[in-house]
């Protein structure tokens, strides 16, 4: 019984007087800063905040900077018949001055063949393009930024439930090393009885049935460890996995029954506290926005359009090479055979379909809480009957020990006061961890975790 009480002493952790456990919260650290899933996340809210800079950049002016250079060869011709047109003027002229006895002046023109390619050309000019009435585009850039604001509560509600998944692995761990401590102590405990039975046979005081029933019940309870153990490598291995940590690195557990007793909340959180609803009502919002943008493509959209830059065969900046031009450009879409008008239903239904979901989401949240709260009520039940039910059991051991040690109780006696009191040492450990348990799901349930500041502030 000593021994029994000395090895549950050694697997207590290190426990603040707070019944807060340090441990736990260097995992959840771990968890939240190394888990890739996580940082999976932190990528898609960055390249979801990237994306609404992007549409919001296309509100304002665009200058752009284009140049072109070309050499060209070949390609059609204008003929121009100057010759044909002029030398016969030429010719008459000639012929007068030649008689008044002057040397001829005008020369004989070729007819002309004029490239409409230039041998080599250049146009580099800048650009400016300002959107006036651009209904589309702001609606885009309203849709961008509620995108993101998505991906920031899609974020966070990944985080909680990653806290959720550590707590409960860290809790699956503590009960199944509780149940091996309990365990081993018990294999040991019955070890001593099947060295005590022999003893017995030995000097002739019982027969060798007693012996081989002692060993049946020390070898269902190595069965029974055995198996503890391998639970308890699992969830040390899930815990691993989740802080992002190697499979078979060690891991410090403090015992249940040193940690606070959780306690019941108050009064309900709100339903908005929730990430999921919030990333819902960013949704909602990012369709209103598309059902705008849809209506918006109905109408006309203006700009306006500058130029400014040089042009010629060289590169002359001078007044006769430079050039300006200031624009304004209309576009409207008059006939689409009902495309537009397909738009429009689409993105009206979508909107529908977002808020009915979003109405099942928060009855079915409102529903995780209810049951959170009530399956943590009744584990609070639970521990309360496992600590009576231990008591009357460690008081039943006593007093069969006592018995045992005057020869007035029967070995099956004393088998079932042991298997009693492992009994209910395993089940009071199931309730804390359990109550435990529950209150990391209420505490999913009602989003109530203090989380780390985000990768980016809302």
């Amino acid at each position: 019984m000593k021994r029994l009480l000395a090895v549950l002493l050694l697997v207590a952790g290190p426990v603040l007087a707070d019944g807060s456990d340090p441990l736990l919260d260097g995992y959840l650290r771990e968890a939240l800063t190394g888990n890739p899933g996580l940082r999976a996340r932190d990528y898609a809210q960055q390249a979801a905040d990237a994306d609404a800079a992007a549409a919001g950049a296309q509100r304002w002016p665009e200058l752009t900077l284009n140049a072109r250079y070309t050499r060209s060869e070949g390609g059609r011709t204008i003929d121009f018949p100057a010759g044909d047109l002029l030398n016969g003027v030429y010719g008459t002229l000639n012929r007068f001055l030649v008689e008044r006895g002057e040397a001829p002046a005008f020369p004989t023109i070729e007819n002309q063949s004029i490239a409409l390619l230039r041998e080599k050309e250049q146009e580099t000019k800048l650009s400016l393009t300002a959107p006036l009435f651009a209904p589309a585009v702001w609606a885009n850039a309203a849709a961008k930024h509620a995108l993101f604001q998505g991906s920031v509560a899609g974020r966070e509600a990944y985080a909680r439930t990653l806290v959720r998944e550590v707590k409960r692995a860290y809790y699956g761990a503590m009960q199944a090393q509780a149940a091996v401590d309990i365990l081993t102590a018990s294999e040991r405990l019955l070890a001593e009885n099947v060295r005590v039975s022999q003893s017995l046979v030995d000097a002739g005081k019982a027969t060798r049935d007693r012996v081989l029933r002692a060993e049946a019940e020390r070898l269902a309870v190595v069965q029974r460890l055995d198996a503890a153990r391998a639970q308890a490598a699992q969830a040390q291995r899930l815990l691993n996995v989740l802080r992002d940590a190697d499979d078979v690195a060690p891991v410090a557990l403090a015992d249940a029954g040193a940690l606070a007793r959780p306690a019941m909340p108050k009064a309900a959180a709100n339903a908005s506290t929730r990430p999921e609803l919030r990333q819902m009502d960013a949704g909602i919002t990012a369709r209103e926005a598309g059902r705008r943008a849809a209506t918006a493509a109905l109408l006309p959209t203006l700009a306006l359009v500058g130029d400014y830059g040089v042009q010629g065969v060289e590169y002359d900046f001078d007044s006769e090479s430079d050039f300006s031009t200031v624009s304004l450009v209309l576009r409207w879409t008059l006939l689409d055979f009902g495309s537009r008008g397909a738009q429009r239903r689409k993105a009206g239904a979508e909107l529908e379909q977002i808020r009915a979901e979003r109405t099942d989401l928060e009855r079915r949240l409102q529903l995780a809480r209810s049951g959170a709260a009530d399956d943590l009520a009744t584990s609070l039940r639970a521990i309360d009957a496992a600590q009576a039910r231990l008591q009357a059991s460690e008081e039943g051991f006593r007093i069969a020990e006592r018995k045992r040690e005057v020869a007035s109780l029967s070995q099956i006696e004393f088998l079932d006061a042991e298997r009693a009191l492992t009994e209910a040492r395993l089940n009071l450990a199931i309730a804390r961890c359990a109550a435990l348990d529950r209150a990391a799901e209420l505490e999913l349930a009602t989003a109530t975790y203090p989380l780390p500041a985000l990768s980016r502030a809302e």
